[in-house]
Formats: structure tokens, C-alpha cells, sequence
């Protein structure tokens, strides 16, 4: 049987603020913290079958930020119903967005838009996925 997908985990500068981030934005709720109220202590959230881990950072400067790396995570997308509502909500809780990009020249009906959660990571919403039908095989 292949594998799935359990979780996504992220280091946190403030694992509480990320969570609260997430919670709010996206309906991620606890599933299950570890230590509870110890050293060490980090959480479980989950929207559906996707599961988002948050961890505290330790010796963290004050400029490190989280986000794209040049080899590793890129970032995280939601799919949502409507890009430009969403994009509202989040810019009316004060969030920095990216302006909406039409992408119905490669993908009918597809919107995307960019931003970054408050750590930095980059996240992107989008609307009108639809899985290609007969996408070229792997190279050999």
C-alpha cells in the first residue's frame, strides 16, 4: 500500500501566534498536543485529513523568518472557492496579499494569489484546480 500524506511540521518563532494564524484563517483545530504544559510542548491541528504540526523554535535570531528555500519547501497551497474572498478576509485582518493572477491560459477558470503567514512561509490560495487528463509520462 502506498503511503500517505500524515502531516505537515513547521518551527515556529511563536508556535502560538502560527497556530492562532491557521485556526482562524483556514478552520485547522487541535487534534492533540504533546507535553502538555512542559518544556518541549508542541501541537497537532488538523482541517479534514490534512494535519499541520507546530513546533517552538529554539536560538532563533530576531530576523530569521521562515519561506521559500532554494532546495526544500517552496510552499503550501489552499484550495479554496473563491480566491479574490478570501484574499479579502486575510487583507482585512491585516494580512499582506499578492495580487490575484488569472491562470486560465494554462488551466481553465484556475486564480491563484501569494502571500506569507506570519512567519514568513510562503502560502498560496487557489480556485479552478482540475487535475490534467493524460498529463506525459515520467522520463525514463
Amino acid at each position: 500500500m502506498p503511503g500517505t500524506v500524515q502531516h505537515i511540521a513547521f518551527n515556529c518563532k511563536d508556535r502560538i501566534a502560527q497556530e492562532r494564524f491557521y485556526t482562524r484563517h483556514f478552520g485547522f483545530r487541535r487534534v492533540r498536543v504533546f507535553n502538555a504544559g512542559r518544556p518541549g510542548e508542541f501541537v497537532m491541528t488538523a482541517l479534514g485529513n490534512v494535519r499541520i504540526e507546530f513546533f517552538e523554535s529554539k536560538n532563533v535570531g530576531p530576523d530569521e523568518r521562515g519561506g521559500e528555500r532554494k532546495v526544500g519547501f517552496k510552499h503550501l497551497c489552499f484550495e479554496v472557492d473563491d480566491v479574490e474572498s478570501k484574499a479579502a478576509e486575510l487583507e482585512a485582518a491585516g494580512v499582506d496579499i499578492d495580487p490575484v493572477i488569472d491562470c486560465g491560459d494554462v488551466v481553465p477558470g484556475l486564480y491563484v494569489c501569494f502571500f506569507r503567514d506570519p512567519e514568513g512561509n510562503v502560502i498560496e490560495l487557489m480556485e479552478g484546480w482540475e487535475d490534467q487528463d493524460n498529463p506525459p509520462a515520467l522520463p525514463t
